[in-house]
């Protein structure tokens, strides 16, 4: 059996981490929301930057999932006790706040890249049209030289 410090130790890194793990969630939000703005604003170099960040922080929160499930297994920690654990229930309200952002971001999205498919389309047409008309040589115009 656990050693009541070994215990307290292990309880305070478990605690220290999903804290660390809650506050990255909520950065991701935060840049989640960032995005959709972004993307409202056609900002796609801005929403290069923020996915590149909200990378850095994904990787963090593996690392935290990793440690944390670690912990609580050395605890004993029960999947029920997880999840009526105050800590757990934020995270899971931030993630799903975060999904939530993400689905109107990619909505927003796919229609820049539907516009963008229609203009170019529309773009196709004219350059199509405007090279007809370039190579025709006539243009509708009789002209004598010698008048």
């Amino acid at each position: 059996m656990f050693q009541s410090e070994e215990i307290t130790t292990k309880s305070d890194s478990l605690i220290e981490l999903l804290t660390a793990q809650c506050a990255d969630l909520e950065k991701l939000l935060t840049l989640a929301r960032e995005e959709t703005l972004a993307a409202e604003g056609g900002n796609f170099l801005g929403i290069l930057d923020i996915v590149s960040d909200r990378e850095r922080i994904g990787k963090r929160l593996e690392t935290f999932h990793r440690q944390i499930a670690e912990l609580r297994n050395s605890l004993g920690e029960t999947d029920e006790t997880i999840r009526r654990n105050q800590m757990a229930k934020r995270v899971i309200e931030i993630a799903q706040l975060t999904i939530e952002q993400d689905n109107k971001t990619r909505l927003l999205l796919n229609g820049a890249r539907d516009r963008s498919v229609n203009e170019l389309n529309n773009l196709e047409k004219s350059t199509r049209g405007n090279n007809a008309y370039l190579r025709e040589q006539t243009k509708g115009l009789a002209y004598d030289k010698s008048v």
